[in-house]
């Protein structure tokens, strides 16, 4: 492990002394795209603008996969590139490394993407986007190579999933009763943030080594498996409800989908940032009423964006029902 620690160093210090400050913006607007923020922005365009199924699709692979990476982020409990050797921090994060969730959500998401456009086009720019998405990470210092890698290993292993059992998957949900969809998400958001809860207590006889952890204070924390499950719980209860109430068709004329896609991102934008605004001077992310908090803040993001808005759009004819 020594040895993969100082080539990824010496990798990393090689892209930074030939090539930083000047391509710092460019890696930067390249790792913001594999940031929550900008699929805070793209999901929903996909879900109300261009195609429902597929964008409720992509919400689910983000939330797979993701969900998947944090969890062996914290059972592995590895450094970044800057916590233990020469390289300047051109970004800093508060998790743990291995894997880089940049590396397999880019992967996942995008290639879902790509299997349903279906154009080589569109997969020569996926390709593209995810090696730089991937790569950004490297040059800025806050991920080794092994990090991408097996941040693509669990890309891969989501999409192969996705292709062999996906469709049963939804085939046997939407065959559940309204109830018993609302059912299946809440329970599998528990499962999701219980897999933080006992993560923790499985690493937590293993302290990390003194000669970096200064630099993971917040690392074992489990903010983001109550992320995931809240965010998760929303989107299935909401789309379950828009299934049965608000099947809106996301086709029409541009003009209108244009203004759709304004309106929810403005409510999107303030639950988002308004409720963090709000529930952080209720208390702190790190206590049982913080994580409560943080579930109903994505939660309700998440229902927002697969129900609340098409109900919106439906009753202000931005939208139309679905036809057949």
């Amino acid at each position: 492990m020594d040895a993969l620690y100082q080539f990824g160093i010496a990798l990393i210090q090689f892209l930074q002394n030939n090539f930083s400050p000047a391509l710092d913006g460019f890696m930067n607007a390249f790792t913001f795209m594999g940031r929550i923020e900008f699929y805070l922005v793209l999901v929903p365009f996909i879900y109300w603008v261009l195609d429902r199924r597929i964008g409720i699709r992509t919400f689910l692979v983000l939330l797979y996969v993701d969900t998947i990476a944090t969890s062996f982020k914290l059972l592995l409990h590895q450094p970044r590139p800057y916590w233990i050797g020469d390289v300047k921090p051109l970004s800093t994060e508060t998790s743990y490394g291995i894997p880089s969730s940049h590396a397999s959500d880019s992967l996942a998401v995008q290639g879902y993407l790509a299997s349903r456009v279906k154009k080589t086009w569109f997969w020569v720019i996926v390709v593209f986007l995810v090696f730089f998405i991937s790569i950004s990470r490297l040059y800025l210092g806050v991920h080794f190579p092994q990090d991408t890698l097996f941040g693509w290993v669990i890309g891969l292993f989501v999409l192969w999933t996705l292709s062999q059992w996906g469709d049963e998957v939804v085939d046997w949900f939407r065959s559940a009763s309204l109830s018993a969809q609302i059912g299946i998400g809440f329970v599998v958001s528990l499962v999701i943030a219980l897999t933080g809860i006992l993560i923790r207590l499985i690493i937590s006889g293993i302290p990390d080594p003194v000669s970096w952890s200064s630099f993971s204070t917040q690392a074992r924390s489990i903010d983001h498996f109550i992320t995931l499950s809240g965010a998760l719980f929303g989107m299935i209860a909401g789309y379950a409800l828009t299934r049965q109430y608000a099947r809106f068709s996301a086709k029409g004329d541009w003009g209108k989908r244009l203004i759709r896609y304004i309106l929810g991102i403005v409510g999107l934008l303030l639950l988002y940032y308004g409720l963090d605004l709000v529930f952080s001077a209720i208390a702190p992310d790190e206590t049982t009423l913080g994580y409560l908090l943080r579930y109903i803040r994505y939660g309700a993001a998440t229902f927002w964006a697969t129900f609340l808005a098409p109900w919106i759009f439906l009753k202000t004819r931005l939208a139309d029902l679905e036809s057949g």
